[in-house]
């Protein structure tokens, strides 16, 4: 199955999910003005990647800035992660905030409060 990439702009991240190197990064701005626009369609990918068995997903998040309704996307989106991961595929995902910024990592921590894949918190310095 083909790559799955949507291009950054001024308002929205850059989303590449790989089929064959098994990843979906995800980083950059996210405010745009209609997330689902966004977002709607990498879940639809997700759909078609986890239809294999036992397929595994590397995931890296690293925003600069999110807005309400990216939030709730992403909410959903870790959802259906943690869904997949019920069903026995193996999901990490590493989520990058800015070193010392204490409320992104906060909002990071409670993003992951409930998952129970494979995950990490990890800062990174400008």
């Amino acid at each position: 199955m083909e790559n799955f990439i949507i291009t950054n702009t001024k308002y929205t991240p850059q989303i590449e999910l790989s089929f064959k190197d098994r990843y979906l990064r995800i980083i950059g701005d996210s405010y745009p003005e209609n997330a689902m626009d966004v977002y709607q369609p990498l879940i639809v990918k997700l759909e078609k990647y986890f239809e294999a068995p036992a397929q595994d997903l590397l995931i890296e998040f690293n925003f600069d800035f999110v807005s309400t309704s990216s939030k709730k996307m992403l909410t959903d989106i870790i959802g259906i992660l943690q869904g997949y991961h019920d069903a026995g595929h193996q999901i990490k995902l590493t989520w990058f905030f800015p070193e010392g910024d204490l409320d992104w990592q906060e909002q990071c921590e409670m993003f992951l409060e409930d998952a129970s894949f494979n995950y990490s918190i990890t800062p990174f310095k400008d």
